[in-house]
């Protein structure tokens, strides 16, 4: 159900209205005892570069060896944030193996990423948000008696996210997306809107830190104007379809959507 990669192969201190609980991880501060490893330094992008790298050669060596080098730290330094990269790291081994259609190692990586961030303790609003996102991802490998199960898992996810942190931009963002794919027959189709269009009011950062996740902005606006492109609503489709071009000019999941509004 969630599909916003799929699409794309080829190429803290401020909290809104955050519950305050003491045994929720506080990224802000667990990034600054992890600053002596430079594997986190941009440990998105590296992310993303190698994934990219993998697409290119046709295999995944450069994912192999960014995830083993999670691993080594998580094995020193036990920090939720280092499970949270290396979790989003295997959503992206997933997606490598499903394009070589090598199906059982893309559902084994999806598994791992899931358990790591379920077994997690004292989950912040950005691990629910990364878990929910990995279960609608997950429902491609699901039979039919599984999929209200996980649809409710990721529901609560989001709603678990939100409570942690209101305007967390990863959590409108995947709602958005969940609620897009989920048929109307189904409850599908009410939240889609509004919270892509709040997922793009917001910023990508509340504090811009190369350790800490920006994902999500992206992913909206490819959301949003789907949602208008299937509602034919023409003039809101180009209007941010011109918005995201003028913000992410190199982006395939949006450049992608172009064909469908040639002469709108």
């Amino acid at each position: 159900m969630y599909k916003l990669v799929i699409i794309s192969l080829f190429f803290v201190s401020c909290q809104g209205n955050a519950t305050q609980v003491n045994s929720v991880t506080n990224y802000s501060d667990e990034f600054k005892s992890l600053m002596a490893d430079t594997l986190l330094n941009g440990i998105q992008d590296k992310i993303l570069e190698a994934f990219v790298q993998s697409l290119i050669i046709k295999n995944e060596s450069k994912l192999n060896f960014l995830d083993t080098g999670l691993k080594e730290l998580y094995n020193k330094r036990k920090k939720n944030l280092v499970l949270y990269w290396s979790s989003y790291l295997k959503f992206y081994k997933s997606i490598y193996y499903l394009s070589v259609e090598d199906k059982k190692s893309a559902e084994k990586a999806l598994d791992k990423a899931i358990d790591q961030v379920e077994e997690m303790e004292g989950k912040n609003s950005e691990d629910y948000a990364l878990l929910s996102m990995l279960q609608g991802f997950s429902f491609q490998f699901s039979t039919g008696l599984k999929a209200p199960f996980i649809a409710k898992k990721v529901n609560n996810n989001i709603e678990l996210a939100f409570e942690l942190d209101s305007i967390n931009i990863r959590a409108y963002c995947v709602s958005a997306n969940n609620d897009f794919y989920t048929p109307e027959k189904y409850g599908g189709g009410q939240v889609v809107e509004k919270h892509a269009l709040k997922a793009i009011s917001l910023p990508e950062q509340k504090i811009k830190n190369d350790y800490l996740p920006s994902w999500g902005k992206e992913e909206a606006y490819e959301t949003l104007i789907k949602f208008y492109i299937k509602k034919e609503k023409w003039n809101l489709a180009v209007k941010y379809f011109k918005e995201a071009k003028e913000i992410y000019p190199q982006s395939y999941m949006i450049n992608q959507l172009a064909s469908d509004l040639v002469g709108r």
